[in-house]
């Protein structure tokens, strides 16, 4: 009976720790299928971004993007690698203490047998129930028997239920060992398609370079509209402060609404803009006193890493001060995250709130901002806009379209709160 609780144990620490192993595994099974998605994201997107047959920005930056999720499948392998030969670890141990336990039963139940046969010799069964001195006696020899019988049938069930998971552990052994080799040889294979993408990025930076002067020019032109940006989006937020601190009367806001619109309009029509939906101010929806409950409502503080992305893509530039992909000692900033896309894709708010302003700003084309209490969402460079200023607009609620930009279906997406502007990307859930 103790070594069964034995055996029963050693059962438990195995299960237990291959059970751990399995987490592992579920784990780096996720990653990897969600890295594939994303190098497939990737290679959809680049093929739609070129408007002309020639090396741009925007190609570089989606080759970037490239070489940093084929690492990260290299990367993946090789943790896939290490994970394997500690679930073998963890398997030929368990085998070991199956095979261990094995024997011991083997060598009990060898024991069990030899001494039944040596006693048979001497006295039968009956002949052991019937020289007993009492009925109660009697009993007590039966029961023994009958304990006995079934103590063999259990050590036989041992016997059979360890020699099938020794069997069992076996197989899944040898199926780790090809895996393992197998992921060997995918790393390799891996290994030349990352140099392959690496004389590509060579190739294109190589070409980029010949035109050092154009790139400096439009980085300058870069700056300039990012500067704007910023200059617009502060205005709008110290305006929108000022109105909330000394309301407007509701004739008054509603002749600043109709003269914002009278000028968009205009706007609109001297850039030739087409296709763009045009929506008339509700009056009864659009009054001040809605928009400060909506904004005294908003909970956009508690949506960090919850937020919807607001087009679908990958991050083609991130938040902050780094070095341009091809010019060198020179230093670029952003103020949000650029999202590289598919051409015409359709742009969403990520949260609900009141459209504080549109803008038409030469580099980034159109740029809507929307407040959600003391917080606002910036969307720039959109080909086509939806909504109006003042609008109300739900989560995930399409805005506007992706526009292009260094050769690239792309939007810049900012997240201020007040007037500090943070990185959007712990905002965003995953996809």
């Amino acid at each position: 009976m103790r070594k069964i609780i034995l055996i029963v144990f050693t059962f438990f620490i195995a299960f237990s720790a291959l059970a751990q192993s399995q987490k592992s595994r579920t784990k780096l099974e996720y990653e990897k299928k969600q890295n594939l998605k994303k190098i497939a994201q990737v290679k959809k997107i680049l093929s739609q971004t070129l408007k002309e047959k020639q090396s741009s920005i925007g190609e570089i930056k989606a080759i970037n993007k490239q070489i940093e999720n084929q690492q990260k499948k290299i990367e993946l392998a090789k943790e896939d690698i290490e994970l394997i030969k500690l679930e073998m670890v963890e398997i030929e141990k368990a085998q070991n203490d199956l095979f261990k336990q094995l024997k011991a039963l083997q060598t009990e139940y060898s024991e069990t047998i030899y001494r039944e046969s040596k006693n048979s010799s001497k006295l039968t069964k009956m002949g052991f129930l019937f020289s007993a001195t009492s009925f109660s006696d009697l009993f007590m020899r039966y029961k023994y028997l009958e304990q006995y019988t079934e103590s063999r049938k259990t050590q036989l069930l041992q016997i059979k239920k360890i020699g099938e998971m020794l069997k069992e552990r076996q197989r899944k052994l040898l199926d780790k060992k090809m895996t393992q080799q197998n992921l060997i040889n995918v790393v390799k294979i891996e290994n030349k398609s990352l140099e392959a993408l690496k004389e590509k990025q060579t190739l294109i930076v190589g070409n980029l370079s010949e035109k050092e002067g154009e790139l400096k020019s439009e980085l300058e032109k870069s700056r300039a509209a990012l500067s704007s940006l910023n200059s617009v989006i502060a205005n709008a937020i110290a305006k929108e402060k000022s109105a909330r601190k000394v309301p407007a009367s509701r004739t008054e806001r509603q002749k600043e609404i109709a003269e914002r619109e009278k000028k968009m309009l205009a706007d609109r029509k001297a850039a030739n803009k087409k296709n763009r939906t045009e929506k008339a101010v509700d009056s009864e929806k659009d009054i001040l006193p809605e928009k400060v409950e909506i904004i005294a409502n908003s909970n956009f503080g508690k949506q960090k890493s919850r937020l919807p992305w607001p087009v679908n893509g990958f991050v083609s530039d991130k938040f902050g001060v780094k070095n341009h992909p091809v010019l060198k000692n020179l230093k670029i900033d952003n103020n949000g995250i650029d999202i590289q896309s598919e051409a015409n894709a359709p742009v969403s708010a990520v949260y609900e709130g009141i459209v504080l302003d549109i803008s038409e700003i030469p580099g980034l084309n159109n740029v809507v901002a929307i407040q959600h209490g003391d917080y606002y969402t910036v969307y720039a460079n959109l080909e086509q806009v939806n909504v109006s200023i003042n609008q109300k607009v739900d989560i995930r609620q399409q805005i506007g379209t992706v526009a292009y930009k260094d050769g690239s279906p792309e939007i810049n997406f900012q997240i201020w709160h007040n007037f500090d502007k943070l990185n959007p990307e712990p905002w965003l859930g995953s996809k």
